[in-house]
């Protein structure tokens, strides 16, 4: 609630904070927003628009979660797959988006990241996840983040979709441009991308993997 009180307190102070849901640490599950408006918790609007916001809280700087918080956040997740017709895959982190070490715990350790997603996957049904390209490691031998990757995209027009499932399109990559690889997730390129000379950007997905550096 502390949490949820602190997000309404922003728009009082001209601060974008947001998300959908928040998750205490005996489980307990907050919808502070309705999950079709828009909430600010990815620091993307892209990605606000076509994603949902889970914070969650944990007992200390460590930032794991307990187990009643951990088994709520793995139904919470299960839940919206179902309804939404989504795989494991689609789930992100706060990280695989603007580098920012969120959640704390799941950019440390990528293997427990790869776990959650499988205790999903494993609920839904769904066997086996894709493990997904870190935009950063952990920590590299002098203990700084590494650079995004690049993707160049082909000798044609590449299509760039807001969804995995390539349903939706979002925008194209002209020939042999280069912008941000972020990650992959279900076989899927996510890229960010400048939109014509506005100095804006957008986030999405494309098919060809080919153009991953």
């Amino acid at each position: 609630m502390a949490n949820r009180n602190y997000f309404e307190s922003c728009k009082t102070k001209k601060i974008y904070a947001s998300s959908q849901y928040i998750i205490g640490l005996q489980g307990e599950v907050i919808r502070d927003i309705p999950e079709n408006e828009v909430a600010y918790h990815a620091g993307n609007l892209t990605v606000n628009r076509n994603s949902i916001g889970i914070e969650c809280c944990h007992p200390d700087w460590n930032g794991k979660f307990n187990s009643a918080t951990y088994n709520s956040l793995v139904e919470l997740c299960v839940d919206l797959c179902r309804r939404y017709h989504l795989t494991a895959n689609n789930i992100i982190r706060h990280y695989d988006v603007t580098r920012k070490e969120c959640p704390k715990y799941y950019v440390k350790n990528q293997n427990e990241w790869e776990k959650f997603k499988a205790d999903v996957a494993s609920r839904l049904g769904q066997g086996n996840v894709a493990t997904s390209v870190s935009v950063a490691s952990n920590e590299n031998k002098k203990g700084e983040d590494e650079e995004v990757r690049v993707y160049q995209n082909g000798s044609t027009k590449e299509i760039v979709y807001s969804d995995t499932d390539c349903k939706i399109k979002l925008g194209s990559l002209s020939a042999y441009e280069k912008c941000d690889c972020l990650g992959i997730f279900n076989n899927k390129a996510m890229v960010r991308y400048q939109v014509g000379s506005t100095g804006n950007y957008k986030i999405g997905f494309v098919e060809w993997l080919g153009g991953v550096k």
